[in-house]
């Protein structure tokens, strides 16, 4: 080839991938993503409640318009990794599909795809599966016909691949079950023996049409009804970018990208989705340059960091959740220092507090004298190198709590991590499988021999019992508890 050529062709890509990692090419994309969901979306289904699946889809909705999350996995969803994800079960979302009627998930997808594959097959899936056990309350599986509970966008799923998924669903049923963390009866009357049914919307989607004048294309401000006679809940599967070719769109003064929220870490420097609608003014601006917005960022994530230390227990923690009588699950703040104070009311209100974060700390000032009932340890949620550091730490912090578990029969022990979704459930879900049985009786330990099967059902029911918290425990953790009981 050309030399030229190969040259040209060359600088082509790196000018893509310059565009790619753009911090205001991804901010604009998003804002412009978000109006979708504004001007058509919502008009179209005003009653729903919107639930952005993490992690892509809280970027596109302010925080102040959600009060639920979502956690569906595309690699749930991927060709002939098709499964139902007892780590992620989201039954939090039951009370709200009842109370509400449906629900609007949002999600995204990068270049080459119409639907992300967490939405086209991984919620199908979960909505088959509880579709099939409610029906399996009601009637024989003989009676239970495929095609009345699996339902996938037939322009994205293929008929053979449809057929696949279908093949599946009684196997993943059997796994749910034989969990016994969800009966068909409480579900078919939660629900009030509605199917759960998933529908597609996406820029362009005929299911908007309803919305828009058939003449002038004018958004009327219609909106989408429940056919009649339907005995189902709706489930909007809301993709919220546009598919653009290559993946790019330099049309609205900015070079516009598909899935522009996707892989954060590579292109937001430090910003989160919570910093970035706190300051949407200062980002709906397209007079700022990139370098100008490089520079507000940077200030921003600053000064989240040099926070401070604090006081209370209410400003150190997103969170603290009761696990039971004896265990409390919390979410501690980035880059608290826990001085005299904080210490004083931790240890006032636990037997013991263990912290699992690399960037907490303790001020050594005037904290001589204080009882040592606060334990830091230096393991990062959504690490993987601090996931397999576990197994080396997990024997010393299960030793602290165990030692402390008679005194709190009168003040509970707290375990927190940065995430409050994956080191401390993992340390919970130990101390669960060590100490107590399978419906959490302290000192009740089941005498059969601890097994995957064990810890699977104590991890289910933990995260069932942690209603409205989106658990995100990762695998590598996962292992180090496994390799620690076993």
């Amino acid at each position: 080839m050309d030399p030229l050529l190969l040259e040209s062709l060359g600088q082509i890509n790196k000018d893509i991938r310059k565009e790619n990692k753009s911090i205001r090419n991804r901010l604009q994309s998003i804002l412009l993503d978000n109006k979708f969901l504004n001007d058509e979306v919502l008009p179209c289904f005003p009653d729903f409640p919107i639930i952005p699946n993490e992690r892509c889809g809280l970027w596109y909705v302010p925080p102040e318009d959600f009060k639920q999350t979502s956690y569906f996995k595309s690699t749930d969803g991927h060709t002939n990794q098709w499964d139902f994800s007892t780590r992620r079960l989201n039954f939090h979302l039951f009370p709200t599909l009842r109370s509400s009627g449906g629900i609007i998930i949002v999600d995204s997808t990068r270049r080459g795809k119409k639907i992300p594959d967490a939405l086209s097959k991984t919620i199908p899936i979960w909505c088959a599966v509880l579709n099939y056990i409610m029906l399996l309350s009601q009637r024989g599986s003989d009676d239970i016909d495929i095609t009345d509970v699996l339902f996938t966008p037939p322009e994205t799923i293929s008929k053979t691949e449809y057929d696949m998924i279908a093949r599946r669903i009684p196997d993943l049923v059997g796994k749910l079950v034989k969990l016994d963390i969800v009966d068909g009866n409480e579900l078919f009357i939660l629900l009030q023996g509605k199917l759960l049914r998933p529908f597609w919307v996406y820029p362009g989607s005929s299911l908007l049409q309803s919305s828009r004048d058939v003449f002038t294309g004018e958004i009327t401000g219609d909106s989408w009804n429940v056919p009649q006679h339907a005995n189902i809940i709706p489930i909007i599967l809301c993709t919220i970018s546009y598919r653009a070719q290559d993946g790019h769109d330099k049309r609205h003064g900015f070079t516009y990208v598909q899935g522009a929220a996707d892989d954060h870490e590579l292109w937001s420097e430090g910003l989160t989705p919570t910093l970035f609608w706190s300051h949407i003014n200062f980002f709906r601006n397209m007079n700022h340059t990139e370098e100008q917005i490089n520079q507000f960022v940077e200030t921003l994530v600053q000064e989240q960091d040099d926070a401070g230390e604090q006081s209370d227990i209410n400003d150190a923690f997103d969170y603290i959740d009761n696990v039971t009588p004896q265990l409390e699950l919390g979410k501690i703040k980035d880059n608290v220092v826990i001085g005299k104070v904080l210490r004083e009311k931790l240890s006032d209100r636990f037997a013991l507090s263990i912290i699992l974060s690399e960037n907490v700390e303790l001020d050594p000032v005037d904290n001589e004298n204080l009882p040592i009932s606060t334990h830091i340890f230096k393991l990062q949620s959504g690490s993987k190198k601090s996931s397999k550091l576990l197994r080396n730490k997990i024997e010393e912090i299960i030793g602290l709590v165990e030692s402390q578990m008679n005194n709190a029969l009168n003040k509970p022990i707290l375990i927190c991590c940065n995430t409050g979704t994956d080191m401390s459930i993992g340390i919970l879900l130990a101390l669960l499988c060590r100490n107590y049985s399978e419906r959490w009786v302290l000192g009740e330990v089941e005498a059969k021999r601890l097994d995957k099967i064990m810890i699977r059902k104590q991890l289910t029911r933990l995260i069932s019992h942690l209603e409205g918290r989106t658990i995100n425990t990762s695998r590598a953790t996962l292992n180090s508890v496994n390799n620690y009981l076993m």
